[in-house]
C-alpha cells in the first residue's frame, strides 16, 4: 500500500511539473505573439515602398506645395526610446514639374537649436545628432523618383534609456542651384512602452 502511495505521488509530481512547463511554454509563446502582433501594427518606415509614395503623392493637392513631410497635421513624429529603426517619409516637387534629375535633387536635415527644452539642451547636439541614420546639414540624394517627385526615408533609431523630449527638425531641399522650400516635423521622444 505504501509502495502504491509513493508511486502515485511521484506519477502526480511528474506530471505536475510537466503541466507547469506546458503552461510557461504557453504563456512564452503568447507573450512573443502578442508582441509581434503590436510591434508589426506600428508604422515603420525604413524604405519607401509604392503604398507610401502614392499617399504622398495624395499629399501634394495645393500646386503650391512643393514638399510633403509624410504625417499628420502636427507633423509630430513619436519614437519609443528602445533602439527600434524607424522613420519619416517624404517628398519634394520640381518647381517648374519638370522630371527630377536624381543628381541635381539634394535634400538637408537640419536641426532647431532655437527651441527651448528640446532635445539638444537636454542631451548636447552630438548625442541628438546620432539618433539619426543620415548625414545632417549635408545634401542628400533622395532615395527614389517617379516623375517630377522625389521621395526618400529619414531614418532615426533612439537608444533604449533616453530621456523623453521633442526636438524640430527641418528639411530643406534644393534642385540643382534653385531652392525650393523648408519643411519641418518634431522627433517626439517617448517612453518605451511595455512590449
Amino acid at each position: 500500500m505504501e509502495k502504491r502511495n509513493k508511486k502515485g505521488a511521484m506519477e502526480m509530481s511528474i506530471g505536475t511539473i510537466v503541466i507547469i512547463v506546458i503552461a510557461m511554454s504557453m504563456l512564452i509563446l503568447g507573450l512573443v505573439l502578442v508582441r509581434t502582433i503590436f510591434k508589426g501594427a506600428t508604422e515603420s518606415i525604413t524604405e519607401i515602398d509604392s503604398k507610401v509614395k502614392g499617399e504622398i503623392k495624395n499629399l501634394f493637392v495645393d500646386e503650391n506645395t512643393k514638399i510633403i513631410v509624410k504625417l499628420g497635421s502636427d507633423k509630430d513624429f513619436r519614437i519609443r526610446a528602445d533602439a527600434t529603426l524607424s522613420g519619416v517619409g517624404f517628398g519634394a516637387k520640381t518647381i517648374d514639374g519638370s522630371i527630377v534629375d536624381i543628381k541635381e535633387m539634394k535634400y538637408k536635415l537640419s536641426l532647431d537649436a532655437n527651441s527651448r527644452e528640446n532635445c539638444i539642451t537636454l542631451l548636447k547636439e552630438r548625442t541628438v545628432v546620432q539618433f539619426f541614420k543620415q548625414n545632417l546639414n549635408t545634401n542628400l540624394q533622395f532615395d527614389q523618383v517617379d516623375g517630377d517627385t522625389a521621395f526618400a526615408a529619414i531614418q532615426i533609431s533612439v537608444p533604449e534609456g533616453t530621456p523623453l523630449c521633442t526636438q524640430k527638425v527641418f528639411i530643406d531641399v534644393w534642385d540643382g542651384e534653385t531652392y525650393i522650400g523648408r519643411d519641418f516635423f518634431i522627433v517626439d521622444v517617448i517612453r518605451k512602452g511595455f512590449f
